[in-house]
């Protein structure tokens, strides 16, 4: 091939022979033995193609013969455009010199190169009029392509800058939207937008990897991530691109009876990564090419089905996946050996992927926005149904104003009868039903807290037990009706003598008990006087007969008497029936 001044850049696929070997290495001597043997093979017309050998093991020598014109530049630079070639070895000679190595390869740091580029490159020194012989060869366990352009230095420089600009609008778009989603993330919790956060972070790292900038600017100093980055970046990315699909559309994968597929890919996914650390990174470059084939033509499928059914979100989630089905289909073809290797071939996937990225962030705004409109749409029919009820409500209004009337008419006497019936449980299970005082029960309850009040805050407790004297020949002469108007009396003027505070109950046919809190021990004497006021006016019978009645009290104080509740009772009975003896033997004395 002829080189002269005016070539900015030259492709040096047009004047190539090539050799594939398989097995162990050849070295120099032997590549040299073969190529005079005439074993090297010319490229074919379609030179592009015959330099993408996809994905082998086997070795790869390429002879080019350059002849320089008699003025050029000395200094040139080979560029070798895939980044992620494994070892590749150049060999340069004038014809009949001695060769010089060079080597390359993202198998060795990026801190070793001769010159910071992503793509591996060789500086050159070519003397005018000068015939070489070049002889390169290349060996990889991912695709094997080999495009060679060879460059003056301003002009390398010049196309770089448009494929940094492509690279960094590329990567601020990745970088755009894993911060985007991130946030949605820690502001939602959903974790669909975390799985979507790990499908785009890790697919950013497979396409540095592929691109060269891994080793570039994220591990310039570790040959083995740099070398890991292309098959680890895209298996981790479909892991969480699986278990992304499986939460966008969970639901068309439970009506199609999928619910396992994505969860499969994605631990197909991680299997494959495991191979590459552990197995075979060449094994696990064909896996990844052929699950990542079945996994966005099932996700196109799905997608699909959901865009068929009217799923939020499905016509930017099918577009999606369609342009990376193309993208990933490209990239696996131009793999498999089938298509050339050129600009749009080899930055497939980069575009597909970097489609595919914007129209799922569309589509899970188009989610959201379904969402909203869904609610509108509840809203709005809540609103009708409430105006046709409404409406319905006017024309019936008559007939149902009678109707609730008199259903709140029977409701409102039911409700008073079952209060009625309630209040009168209440009041016989607490109360005396003749006298309407508290019974026994109640009075327990009512000595308890009162206990307690005077535990807590001090003082005394009192508690006079009351007896009616003579009440039998009452009974006896009157009659049960004329006794029962006597105790309901007596009851009532006990009650007109007691506090707010204080308990007044009926235990017994004729007795009466009352807890007095909040007094002084001297108050004993005042409170026996009180009690006995009670029966100095007579009562008065329906027949207007007059009936005098006296009473016999017993007071006992509580903590000053005892402690003890039940003896407090039986002082305070004793202390009434001794009243009682005193006022029999002064009755037997006047007579």
């Amino acid at each position: 091939m002829k080189v002269t001044a005016d070539h900015r850049s030259l492709q040096l696929q047009d004047g190539a022979l090539i050799h594939r070997h398989a097995g162990e290495p050849l070295s120099l001597e032997e590549a040299q033995a073969r190529f005079a043997e005439g074993r090297f093979e010319r490229v074919a017309e379609d030179a592009t193609s015959a330099l993408n050998f996809g994905l082998t093991r086997d070795e790869l020598w390429l002879q080019i013969t350059l002849e320089t014109a008699e003025t050029l530049p000395r200094r040139w630079l080979l560029e070798v455009g895939h980044a992620s070639l494994d070892h590749i070895d150049l060999y340069l000679a004038q014809e009949g010199g001695a060769f010089s190595r060079y080597h390359d390869g993202d198998r060795q740091p990026f801190t070793q190169r001769a010159l910071p580029h992503r793509n591996p490159l060789f500086v050159l020194d070519l003397a005018p009029a000068t015939r070489y012989i070049l002889l390169m060869r290349v060996r990889s366990e991912g695709t094997l392509t080999v495009p060679m352009t060879l460059w003056q230095p301003d002009a390398l420089w010049q196309s770089d800058q448009h494929h940094y600009m492509v690279l960094g609008l590329y990567y601020g778009l990745l970088l755009s939207l894993f911060i985007y989603n991130l946030f949605l993330f820690l502001s939602l919790r959903d974790p669909l937008y975390l799985t979507y956060v790990g499908f785009v972070g890790f697919l950013g790292i497979g396409q540095a990897g592929l691109s060269g900038l891994a080793s570039q600017f994220l591990w310039p100093s570790n040959a083995w991530l740099a070398n890991l980055s292309p098959i680890g970046g895209v298996t981790l990315a479909g892991l969480f691109g699986g278990l992304f699909v499986q939460r966008f559309l969970a639901s068309t994968a439970r009506k199609l009876r999928l619910s396992w597929l994505m969860p499969s890919l994605s631990l197909a996914y991680g299997l494959t990564f495991l191979c590459s650390l552990l197995v075979s990174y060449h094994l696990a470059t064909l896996a990844v090419n052929l699950i990542s084939l079945v996994f966005v033509a099932a996700a196109l499928g799905m997608g699909s089905v959901s865009l068929y059914r009217r799923e939020p979100g499905a016509r930017f989630f099918v577009l999606a996946w369609f342009c990376l089905l193309l993208g990933v289909l490209v990239y696996i073809l131009h793999n498999l050996g089938i298509l050339p290797s050129n600009l749009w071939v080899t930055n497939a996937m980069m575009i597909g992927s970097s489609l595919e990225m914007l129209l799922l962030s569309l589509a899970l705004a188009d989610r959201i926005h379904d969402l909203q409109h869904q609610k509108d749409i509840a809203q709005a029919e809540a609103l009708t149904t409430r105006q046709r009820m409404l409406e319905m409500g006017r024309q019936n209004e008559q007939v149902l104003e009678a109707r609730i009337a008199e259903r709140t008419q029977r409701l409102e006497e039911a409700n008073r009868l079952l209060q009625q019936s309630h209040e009168l449980l209440e009041r016989q299970a607490n109360h005396d039903v003749l006298t309407g005082l508290a019974n026994r029960k109640l009075l327990n309850e009512r000595l308890l807290e009162a206990r307690a009040r005077v535990d807590r805050h001090g003082g005394h407790l009192a508690m006079a037990v009351v007896d009616l004297n003579g009440f039998k020949p009452i009974n006896d002469t009157l009659g049960h009706a004329s006794g029962d108007r006597v105790l309901v009396e007596l009851a009532q003027r006990l009650q007109a003598t007691a506090r707010r505070t204080d308990t007044v109950a009926r235990v017994g046919g004729d007795e009466f008990v009352l807890l007095l809190e909040s007094l002084a021990p001297e108050d004993r004497e005042k409170i026996q006087r009180k009690l006995m006021a009670c029966c100095r006016s007579p009562i008065e019978m329906e027949d207007g007969l007059e009936v005098t009645v006296s009473l016999s009290i017993g007071i006992a104080l509580y903590p000053d008497d005892t402690q003890d509740l039940d003896t407090l009772f039986t002082l305070a009975d004793d202390a009434m029936y001794r009243d009682k003896a005193a006022s029999r033997a002064a009755e037997t004395g006047r007579a």
